[in-house]
């Protein structure tokens, strides 16, 4: 035994010694004893400053906020231009603190998709959790004053707001406050909740409760007992209150109005139910909103801080094991019958003095990046491409590749002595990405298979495609964990695993020549030879194996055939064969003097990047590698083995294709249609919250008027148009945000399909459509099923088919606009921003913050663009057409003066007549007809037909947006 040999003997000698004092002074030293190596205060700075850069360099997000603030700023001024009437007023907070708060929803995305660095950070005790959550709320300050200084400064000026420079800066810091509040309370749902999907639609269920309780929804004076609480811990609610009553309690309304002193200012803010004890609310209640402002600050960050030490959603490992290290592997679960192989057609690529130029990120100068590359890529050989960082190894294969998108390339690239045809040549290969991602919903198999299918031609039967994917499986090692789903960063695949599925996916193609981009970056000994083996099986096959890597091992180095060695710069120092443990290579570099020989064991892919100085900035009399290869014999050889190749070509060995697309457009559309059917069943995050969202909604709002259901004046009749306004509106804004980030990925995926030819972008908006569709008319009916019959609407089937069919059209012309807006814009954090503005002017001008009758007339135009008025003229007058139900007019509203004029002549403008002593009969009317006055005789229902017509054809247009970012952007272009 080990313990009874002299080393285990000395080795208990030394585990039983008593401690060196010195030593065991050192270990009780601060530095073994300190969780974190920076004091708190540090820490702070530290990450400050790192979010602050984060937030700086993002000059793309900042100068679209900068531009959603000031274009909404200005809309929202001129809309309401000068305002005197309190309803407007109170319409014009309401929707700035809206706008507000949608704008700090922007936030949230961006930290759930850093969450995973925080979770690194913190096992390696970076920094207290606590620390990192303070400094990135205060790295949030900068957007939340820029919100205020642009879109406050505009709302506050050009509405007429109080002309005094203390209420203005009060109002400034108000909507600060309020933006930053607003910002840390979504911040809890990005510790808290798995995904975007998921996030998005907690924050606007958050959004829809807080509105809903806010105090301009339902005044606060008829908020039912047991929901009053809401309304005091509402942060919606103390903003309005604090703005409304800076604004009334500035000083410009000190005139009494009633007999016990009661001034106009306080007299409207008892109107709208800011009174306690009945009497209005002083000013003082402005400094209690700003205590309750930090209390809840603070609250928020404690909730951050809680949630991220004890909510994880970890990286998983991986679902399935590979403990098999040969090639023949027990219980595999794909039979050798059942795989079948497809004939290879082999290709040589060669190239001859290729040139790249691009264009620098920051100026105008030209880069020239390669320069007069040659070298060839053989038949069932794998070749490795090398070179320090800068030397351009990635980049030519990018070019070689045709997966460059900008920039001039010159040279002459053929294959197999044919001029390289751009259709033909990205069927004939596949490119496997340095970070490929696939759709976490799919399993192996799935992915796998859709790559089959799109990309082998549709000559061959299904059932052979269907073997052919076995039989990748198991060259790629992937046939004992084909079923499992592909997962995402809290579960799945491991990594390594990954890459070979995206090896596999471009293998399904059955390619003359695969690229591939680091493929053994970020993976152990042992996962890399995996992946070196499946490559060599696939070069075996006679496929051209190319790949760039960074640092190989030497047993990884030695598996290549070839190489081709690049110097930063973009010249060629080295190609050809590599030789029998790199014989050649080490041959040709020891024959310069300047070379050091290699020593014995040392790596030869080590060893040949330092002898060309890779990594070094160089000097003037360095030995020039590049030069001496351009002399040498094997450059020659190079290119009088490519003339050869090419001039013994036929036209047997020409690789073409008679169509772009493997497969017709109607298979491209059906497929597409059934992967992504399969992505949304298996995406819970998306539409089961949807669905939750829209019934709890329903539930929400319909509890409010349970006990009060048939309305009786105007007041109740204001509560349930703004009920159906504020409904309609969120399940609006849920659908629009909640579908950003699976469009996105999706979208990203399109990039990469489309630059394979798998499919055409047609087929991709299509499947979009329609199964967005099941899901729309599930959501609404949910909603209205819920919502219709718990408010008092009509028993009609007539009237609830018609509210059904609004909120269907009305969800479906927000998601399908939110799909346009991220199909044109580089993230979904931008196409949120954008999608604000949207909702904010279908918002404004719904007719419900401001009449149709009252909007000025260079702004009538957006009254009839936009989509949300067709969808609550449509539900207004189809439910209350022909209801009877009688309505009290309140004193001086347009629906007193009609009733009055109509019931009772004789009593208008009659100065001896007081409100009180009017029959009720003489100022009753109906509930029809309040929404034909209320909206100055432009809702009718005679334009009910007209309305749907709209709302399908903003859903045309819609699409068309889609349509056209799919067919001419793609973020992803190199």
């Amino acid at each position: 035994m080990y313990v009874e040999t002299a080393r285990g003997q000395d080795t208990l000698r030394r585990l039983e010694a008593p401690w060196d004092a010195e030593k065991k002074n050192y270990l009780d030293s601060d530095l073994f004893k300190m969780r974190y190596a920076n004091s708190a205060l540090q820490s702070i700075k530290i990450v400050f400053k790192r979010e602050a850069l984060l937030w700086w360099r993002d000059k793309y997000a900042r100068v679209a906020r900068f531009m959603q603030d000031m274009i909404m700023g200005i809309i929202v001024g001129t809309v309401f231009w000068k305002i005197d009437d309190p309803q407007t007023v109170m319409g014009v907070i309401f929707q700035s603190v809206f706008f507000i708060s949608m704008g700090s929803m922007l936030k949230v995305a961006p930290q759930i998709d850093t969450r995973g660095i925080f979770y690194k950070e913190q096992d390696a005790n970076f920094y207290p959790t606590w620390a990192f959550v303070l400094a990135r709320a205060l790295a949030g300050l900068p957007t939340s004053v820029q919100d205020s200084l642009v879109y406050g400064s505009f709302i506050y000026w050009c509405s007429g707001f109080a002309p005094s420079a203390a209420n203005y800066f009060v109002f400034l810091f108000l909507v600060l406050i309020c933006a930053f509040t607003c910002g840390l309370m979504f911040s809890i749902f990005s510790a808290t909740v798995k995904g975007r999907s998921s996030a998005q639609a907690c924050m606007s269920l958050s959004l829809i409760v807080m509105v809903l309780f806010s105090g301009s929804t339902v005044q606060p004076d008829v908020i039912p007992p047991y929901y009053i609480w809401i309304y005091w811990s509402n942060l919606f609610a103390w903003i309005i209150r604090a703005i409304a009553i800076n604004e009334y309690q500035s000083g410009l309304y000190d005139e009494v109005v009633y007999e016990d002193g009661t001034t106009k200012g306080e007299a409207i803010l008892e109107r709208f139910g800011f009174s306690t004890k009945g009497e209005a609310f002083g000013y003082e209640w402005v400094w209690w909103t700003v205590l309750f402002c930090i209390g809840l600050c603070l609250v928020s960050n404690l909730g951050s801080v809680w949630c991220l030490n004890h909510i994880r959603f970890a990286t998983g490992g991986s679902l399935g094991s590979d403990e098999e290290d040969t090639d023949e592997k027990e219980g595999s679960s794909i039979a050798d019958s059942q795989a079948v192989s497809l004939e290879v057609k082999g290709a040589t690529l060669t190239f001859k003095d290729v040139n790249y130029i691009a264009t620098a990120s920051t100026t105008n100068d030209k880069l020239h990046l390669l320069k007069g590359i040659s070298g060839y890529f053989a038949a069932g050989q794998m070749t490795v491409l090398m070179g320090s960082s800068g030397a351009g190894k990635t980049t030519l294969m990018d070019v070689l590749s045709l997966r460059k998108a900008s920039g001039e390339v010159t040279g002459d690239i053929q294959v197999n002595g044919h001029p390289r045809e751009p259709n033909s040549f990205r069927r004939m290969t596949g490119y496997v990405e340095q970070f490929d991602t696939q759709s976490p919903q799919l399993t192996v198999r799935e992915t796998v298979e859709f790559s089959a299918k799109m990309r082998l031609d549709e000559s061959i039967p299904m059932e052979t495609k269907l073997k052919f994917v076995d039989h990748v499986l198991k060259i790629i090692e992937l046939d004992n964990i084909a079923n499992l789903l592909v997962g995402d960063d809290t579960g799945g695949l491991s990594f390594e695993q990954k890459k070979r599925l995206s090896i596999a996916v471009e293998l399904a193609s059955n390619p003359s020549c695969i690229f591939c981009d680091e493929p053994t970056s970020g993976l152990g000994a042992r996962a890399a030879s995996i992946v070196m083996r499946s490559l060599r099986r696939i070069a075996d096959s006679g496929v051209a194996v190319v790949a760039t890597i960074h640092q190989p091992s030497v047993a990884i180095f030695n598996s290549f055939d070839s190489l081709l060695l690049l110097k930063r710069g973009g010249e060629t120092v080295f190609f050809g064969d590599l030789g029998n443990e790199s014989y050649n290579l080490i041959e040709y570099l020891e024959s310069y003097p300047a070379t050091a020989p290699i020593k014995g064991g040392e790596n030869p892919a080590t060893w040949m990047l330092t002898a060309i100085g890779a990594g070094s900035a160089g000097s003037d009399d360095q030995f020039d590698y590049a030069h001496a290869y351009s002399h040498s014999i094997l450059a020659t050889d190079c290119i009088e083995k490519i003339d050869t190749m090419n001039a013994n070509s036929t036209e047997d060995d020409k690789i073409t294709f008679t169509s772009k697309y493997a497969v017709s457009k109607k298979t491209q559309s059906v497929e597409v249609y059934k992967r992504l059917s399969t992505i949304y069943w298996r995406c819970p995050g998306y539409n089961r919250v949807r669905l939750i969202v829209s019934g709890i909604v329903a539930l929400l709002f319909g509890s409010v008027f349970a006990s009060q259901r048939v309305p009786q004046n105007e007041g109740d009749m204001n509560s349930r148009v703004t009920s159906i306004y504020i409904t309609v509106l969120f399940l609006g804004v849920n659908a629009m945000n909640t579908a950003l980030p699976v469009f996105e990925m999706e979208r990203n995926m399109f990039y990469r399909h489309k630059a394979s030819l798998m499919y055409d972008f047609r087929a991709i908006l299509l499947a979009f459509t329609l199964v967005e569709i099941l899901f729309i008319c599930l959501s609404s009916l949910m909603f209205t099923l819920l919502w219709y019959f718990t408010v008092g609407f009509a028993v009609s089937a007539a009237n609830h088919f018609l509210y059904l069919l609004f909120v269907t059209l009305g969800l479906g012309t927000f998601t399908f606009f939110g799909q346009g807006f991220m199909a044109m814009f580089r993230d979904s954090q931008t196409a949120q921003g954008f999608g604000s503005l949207f909702i904010g002017m279908s918002s404004i001008f719904a007719g419900i913050l401001v009449r149709p009758q009252e909007i000025y007339q260079y702004w009538i135009w957006a009254y009839w663009l936009f989509p949300l008025h067709y969808v609550l003229e449509g539900i207004m007058t189809s439910q209350f057409k022909d209801d009877d139900t009688p309505i009290v007019a309140s004193y001086g509203s347009a629906f007193y003066g009609d009733v009055l004029k109509s019931e009772c002549p004789d009593l208008v403008d009659n100065p001896n007549v007081l409100y009180d002593d009017i029959p009720a009969e003489c100022i009753t009317g109906t509930a029809e007809q309040w929404v034909y006055v209320s909206f100055g005789g432009m809702w009718v229902p005679e334009h009910i037909p007209y309305d749907i017509l709209y709302l399908c054809g903003a859903i045309i247009v819609a699409k068309g947006i889609a349509w056209y970012g799919l067919r001419s952007k793609n973020y992803l272009a190199k």
